[in-house]
């Protein structure tokens, strides 16, 4: 594995990072988890598959996108602490956040009745005796 020492002096070893492969393997899984729900909205859409398949499809790619920006979020910070650089991948977090918004989204939309919080209503019983 290549090295680098970018300061003269320094005796610590840092990997050198020649292709920027974290930042493009990140891009690669965001891209590739936005696949399913799109193909199950078609579905949907076209009335091949239940709507609820959407909400299950949405709950687990919304999990692995939470552990995607979690990736990302320690791939930026080490980035710079490690390799002396800063990987631009704001926008493939932002990206990231659709498929967990949108099953936030559809989850709240969609719950039933029962599952609601409801406020209990007061009654009161007024017994006269004579």
């Amino acid at each position: 594995m290549l090295c680098s020492k970018p300061f003269p002096g320094q005796t610590d070893q840092i990997f050198k990072d020649k292709f920027c492969k974290w930042p493009k393997l990140l891009r690669v899984f965001v891209i590739l988890s936005l696949l399913p729900p799109a193909f199950v909205f078609i579905l949907v859409q076209q009335q091949l598959a239940p709507s609820l398949a959407l909400n299950d499809v949405l709950l687990m790619v919304g999990g692995f996108n939470v552990v995607l920006i979690l990736w990302g979020v320690l791939l930026k910070i080490r980035s710079r602490k490690y390799w002396y650089r800063n990987y631009h991948i704001g926008k493939t977090l932002m990206l990231a956040l659709i498929p967990i918004l949108a099953s936030c989204y559809v989850s709240f939309s969609e719950m039933p009745e029962s599952q609601v919080v409801k406020q209990e209503q007061v009654r009161s019983v007024e017994i006269a005796i004579n």
